[in-house]
């Protein structure tokens, strides 16, 4: 009877823990730019401050991306591989989401990040890598922690997506390390003189 009893304890707590709330479908329906192929790195991230404020001067030089990780008020809650069929590509949306996961709670605006000549679930950001940034005017999380919401019918599906949106910008302390060095050189060349 014992063993019983703890085995329903134990049953009952996985249960809780596997509540999650699950994104689904196409989010981008087309996706158009030179560099996205069949596999390019996409990533669902959730702005955990419940405000709609995720912009490219997020995406820095040295920036790693990866299911599970966060920056600043961001939680990459999703990694998809962009699919290419039938000379179409698009973005899925597809993710499982904890509510309380990293700061995540119903009404958080979440993201889509979809990187360009980039394929896999991680990414460090270089200068040079482009992206593109979409989020659709109800791409909010809902507040019902085991629910399971579509693209197309409970989230607008964006029907395109313009991959070179955005360039990955240097670190703020890139361009002080330039100045710095702008203005030894224009001391050395002024004491030359």
């Amino acid at each position: 009877m014992k063993k019983i009893a703890i085995f329903s304890i134990l049953l009952s707590a996985a249960a809780v823990n596997l509540q999650a709330l699950t994104l689904s479908g196409t989010a981008a329906d087309a996706v158009t730019g030179g560099g996205y192929v069949g596999g390019s790195s996409s990533f669902i991230i959730v702005d955990t401050t419940g405000g709609d404020t995720l912009n490219s001067a997020a995406f820095t030089v040295g920036l790693t991306l990866s299911e599970g990780s966060s920056f600043g008020d961001y939680y990459v809650a999703a990694y998809n591989n962009v699919v290419s069929a039938f000379g179409a590509t698009s973005v899925p949306g597809n993710a499982i989401i904890g509510l309380g996961t990293n700061g995540t709670a119903g009404g958080n605006t979440f993201y889509i990040a979809t990187f360009e000549n980039h394929t896999g679930d991680g990414i460090t950001l270089a200068s040079g890598n482009t992206f593109g940034l979409a989020t659709g005017s109800d791409w909010q999380l809902d507040s019902n922690n085991s629910g399971t919401f579509a693209f197309g019918t409970n989230h607008v599906a964006i029907p395109s997506l313009n991959g070179t949106q955005f360039s990955v910008i240097p670190e703020p302390s890139s361009y002080a390390a330039l100045s710095g060095l702008l203005m030894l050189g224009y001391v050395m060349v002024r004491r030359r003189g």
